[in-house]
This record gives C-alpha cells, structure tokens and sequence, in this order.
C-alpha cells in the first residue's frame, strides 16, 4: 500500500525549487523569502485554529497541502494567505470528514487570524464577511486544485520508517512533531512524502539529547529505512535555514511595533490607526479581504 501511495504521490503536483522561484506571486512581486512566510503564516493559522477545533492532524495536514497548491496557481497579491488559510482548512474538513459547522468555525479562525483582537459571534458583520470569503473561495480552491482533494501524507511514512529505525518513544515523538513544521513550507511540492518522513526523523536525532538518540547514533537507521540521503540532507537544511529567516523576520517585526507603539502613545485614541481604534475592515470586491493585513 505504501509503495502504490509513493507512486501516486507524483503526478500533477510535482514541482522544482526552480518552479518555487517563479510562482504567480513572484511574478507579481513577492520574493521568494516573503512567499515562503506568508505561507507559513498561513499554515500556522490552520494549526492555531486546528487544535482549537479538535481537529485530527490529518486534516490540518491536508489544508496546509491545499494551501501550498493553490499558490502554485494563484498569487498572495489576489488572495490574502490568511483568507486561503481558512478556506483550506474549512475544505479540509469536509474532505477529511471531520465536519464543522461554520457558526463554530469562523469565531475560531477570526480569533486565531486578529491574534485575539477580533471576534465575530454568528450574526455579526464580521461573521457575515468571512462567511462570504470561505464560500466564494472555496470554489476558486477547488478549480485551483482540479477537484483533487487525495493527499498521502507523510505520517503514514513517519510510521513505517519509526517501526524499521526504532527509536525511543521520545525521539519518534520529536519527529512526528517536525512533521507539521515541515509541512508549513512548500516542501511537499518538491520531495516525496517518504522524503519528508525521513527528514523528520534526521532532524530529530540532531537535536535530541544523548539519551533520546540511543541506538540512533552511527546512522545505520537510514539504511534500515531504504532513504535517500542527499533528499533528506536537502529537505532538514531546507526547513533549518527557514527557521533562521522566520527567526529575523519577527526580530525586525518586533523592533517594528515597539517604534509604532512609541508613536502611537502620543497620537489622540480618537485618531485613525490609534491603539483603540478598531481594525480597519477592507471592502468586499473580487476577493474580499475581512481582515486588515497582518504583519
């Protein structure tokens, strides 16, 4: 089963670092570091919003390859990634069948996505816009994705690879966790499910403790697993120098909203853009945008 789920893995969803570096956003100004954000961002929601709603990860792992497909066709500067985010999710839901209502759902997302500046109770404007957002995308997402809503996930890799390395529960653990982080970037666009359920598992033996490592540490596990390693060397030093970016993009948004914050004490509360003035909400038109941009 494993082997026919590798084979069907790689068929209109296959793509280049190279096809990375010529998305329609880069074609509409986004560099490819801000991309790779915005889309992290993105699947950050849909985990944020996931275990909020208790939703199995299987489903937040589809809506993260949703997502990290339709940008292959569609670009950030058309559809905001938090809007996509939440239609991928909501998708998600009914494909994984782990269904939930939308007078649950978009309190959720509107929450999560406004860092709990916003709410929006059913009845409301704002429930009402978001509504209207996660409707009239979910059909753009679904001719973006040619009605394909079959993903093979690495986790069903992670666990045949964990049962031929056996590690300790801890590490094996550690890897599963890496899955999601893996997944927050377009990874499973260019590496095989296999790939990335290997890498999670190298990952987790360069940084667990001695202890955790044991019976891991000549590397012999690798060939045990049959992987590939200049794959799974691309895909942890992929993931590694991402965290590095992430880890300087909020430093410089950090340093960002302290200076606007000392700006702001001295604006009147009444003025627009104030501290107290509520979240500016942009007009609905070819896709509305409920939320203000979030830095």
């Amino acid at each position: 089963m494993v082997a026919m789920l590798e084979q069907r893995e790689w068929t209109d969803w296959q793509f280049t670092r190279e096809d990375l570096r010529q998305t329609p956003s880069v074609h509409c100004g986004w560099t490819v570091e801000r991309e790779e954000l915005d889309r992290a961002k993105a699947c950050s929601l849909i985990y944020s919003a996931s275990r909020k709603l208790q939703l199995p990860q299987v489903t937040s792992a589809s809506a993260c390859v949703y997502l990290h497909r339709f940008f292959m066709r569609h670009s950030l500067k058309e559809y905001h990634h938090y809007n996509i985010a939440a239609t991928c999710l909501f998708f998600a839901c009914k494909a994984e069948e782990t269904l939930r209502k939308l007078d649950l759902f978009i309190p959720v997302i509107v929450y999560y996505a406004s860092k709990g500046n916003r709410k929006a109770p059913p009845g409301t404007g704002e429930f009402e816009k978001w509504r209207t957002v996660i409707l009239r995308t979910e059909v753009v997402l679904l001719e973006a994705l040619c009605f394909d809503m079959v993903v093979d996930h690495p986790y069903v890799f992670l666990i045949e690879a964990l049962e031929k390395a056996r590690p300790t529960q801890q590490l094996s653990q550690m890897a599963w966790n890496f899955i999601a982080d893996f997944l927050r970037l377009p990874l499973c666009l260019v590496y095989s499910p296999r790939a990335i359920a290997v890498a999670a598992i190298s990952l987790a033996t360069k940084v667990a403790s001695a202890e955790m490592r044991k019976g891991m540490e000549d590397g012999s596990w690798m060939d045990r697993v049959g992987a590939g390693n200049e794959s799974v060397v691309e895909v942890v030093q992929w993931l590694l120098d991402f965290y590095t970016r992430e880890a300087q993009a909020r430093s410089v948004s950090h340093a960002g909203a302290d200076s606007a914050s000392n700006e702001v004490a001295q604006t009147p509360a009444s003025s627009p853009g104030s501290a107290t003035s509520p979240m500016s909400s942009a007009v609905i038109s070819h896709q509305p945008s409920p939320m203000s941009e979030t830095k």
